[in-house]
């Protein structure tokens, strides 16, 4: 008995596990994002078009993906704030950038622009054009470079 009780169990769990695990990401318009991530697309990438959207169900929320024709994404975490925009033949729009990081590459890196930025609640990470990766702490500083 104490063997069958074990088993349903484990079958439960892994058929709870696997039922969440096949529904990760889904496809989804623009509309079904969060109001911030949909204010944050149409101020910085309205001309671009769209290639799709996808919703990353998790225990709490949701993340979102954005990805356009011309490749370039844009992360969302559950609340609609972006934590990270790539693009691959552009710079990103100057205005994610927070100013003390468009200093510093643009005294130290002159002639490079940054293709990637992300964000998380320690520190900014940015890849430049040239295949740098700086990354800041919460006060701007640099805590690490890799090429």
């Amino acid at each position: 008995m104490k063997k069958m009780l074990i088993a349903l169990a484990a079958l439960l769990f892994a058929g709870t596990t696997s039922t969440f695990a096949d529904g990760r990401e889904r496809p989804i318009t623009l509309d079904k994002l969060p109001v911030a991530a949909q204010t944050f697309l149409k101020t910085h990438f309205a001309d671009l078009t769209l290639a799709f959207a996808t919703e990353d169900p998790k225990y709490i929320g949701s993340e979102y993906e954005v990805v356009y024709t011309d490749r370039t994404e844009v992360d969302f975490r559950t609340d609609g704030q972006w934590s990270s925009v790539e693009r691959k033949y552009a710079a990103v729009p100057a205005s994610i950038v927070p100013t003390e990081i468009a200093e510093y590459v643009a005294k130290t890196f002159n002639g490079s622009y940054i293709r990637k930025i992300e964000r998380d609640k320690y520190s900014w990470e940015v890849e430049l054009s040239n295949g740098l990766e700086i990354k800041f702490d919460r006060q701007f500083r640099v805590i690490d470079i890799d090429d």
